[in-house]
């Protein structure tokens, strides 16, 4: 990979706080450049003490304000997952991180794949580290005759930019586009794309050359989800779990479940934990189904769990299922599954 890390910022950042001990924390893809720039930070300024949190960390949702403070830290670096917003707490600041891999071999692969399917409006989304790369695809695709759509930011999204769980700029423009094309080789987003959309989703991987349809992939998470609700159903026990995860924690939506399900005769336990794994789940023996209003990937295409566990819109889709109401295909065909 060719990765660059905002190192300027970072500099920036603590001559303006001059910190005596920054805390970093990072995807494990990052691990290796994040410990790189902490190892520069000391050599730089031989007063700061660095701290790398060894957890994994999957989003702007899933920083360690609070745990850098109680370490003594001034200044925390979430490193990796660009956002529009500069600042995730108290003490958090939000580092950037870029691959310069072009895209220029797979985006004329995927015009000329795109051109023999009819397809003439496709909608641009990618992640972090590829967002200065949509400007030029947008080019190349255009010298193709293929018109591209980039859908505007919202809330921390830059335009264009998605996150597993946010798709604001992919689902604005879907009823205007024959199909969407994900830049970056990460699966995990071009599924969240097709599922959130409706849409056609290609997957643009700039390392293996490779335009993947996920089609196949987004149906088969979509039916797990549903069967899921519909196995939910059965349940008399459930366990709500608020997540403690900073920017996942949401008590008050966690209980407004609690009372919609205990309208229908359920009997429903408030549980909170930072993380949802089967092995944790299973040692609740007297609940039947779980619904997490933390990460909605958990659910849809996380971890294999023993008993149902629901994501917001599975909830949603579950009363209104127990309310009488017919399950809706759709329903995972939203900007936000929170």
């Amino acid at each position: 990979m060719t990765l660059r890390i905002d190192l300027q910022k970072i500099e920036a950042i603590i001559e303006s706080c001059k910190p005596s001990r920054v805390v970093f924390n990072t995807p494990d893809g990052l691990l290796k450049i994040t410990m790189d720039a902490a190892k520069k930070i000391e050599k730089s300024h031989p007063g700061i003490q660095t701290i790398l949190v060894a957890d994994p960390t999957y989003g702007s949702c899933d920083t360690v304000d609070s745990d850098a403070r109680a370490l003594g830290a001034e200044v925390a670096f979430h490193i990796g997952h660009n956002t529009s917003i500069q600042k995730l707490g108290k003490i958090s600041y939000n580092i950037d991180v870029w691959d310069d891999v072009p895209f220029s071999e797979v985006v004329e692969k995927a015009a000329r794949f795109f051109n023999s399917f009819g397809f003439r409006r496709i909608g641009l989304v990618t992640f972090a580290q590829y967002l200065q790369s949509l400007d030029e695809t947008s080019k190349i695709f255009g010298k193709f005759g293929i018109e591209t759509r980039i859908g505007k930011g919202l809330g921390q999204l830059h335009d264009g930019q998605v996150f597993g769980c946010e798709f604001y700029p992919a689902f604005s423009i879907k009823d205007s586009v024959d199909a969407m094309a994900l830049l970056g080789n990460s699966v995990f987003h071009a599924i969240g794309v097709c599922l959130s959309t409706g849409r056609p989703t290609y997957m643009l991987d700039p390392y293996s050359n490779e335009v993947r349809n996920v089609q196949d992939l987004a149906d088969e998470r979509l039916k797990r989800a549903i069967l899921s609700v519909y196995k939910a159903r059965e349940a008399e026990h459930f366990g709500v779990i608020i997540c403690l995860k900073e920017g996942q924690m949401m008590p008050d939506q966690s209980i407004r479940i609690k009372k919609d399900l205990e309208s229908f005769g359920k009997i429903v336990d408030l549980l909170a934990m930072r993380e949802i794994t089967p092995d944790r789940l299973d040692t609740f023996t007297g609940i039947q189904a779980f619904v997490q209003t933390g990460c909605p990937r958990v659910s849809i295409d996380g971890y294999t769990f023993s008993k149902p566990v629901l994501s917001v819109p599975q909830a949603m889709a579950l009363i209104r299922v127990l309310s009488g109401q017919e399950l809706e295909p759709d329903l995972l065909i939203r900007k936000h599954w929170l």
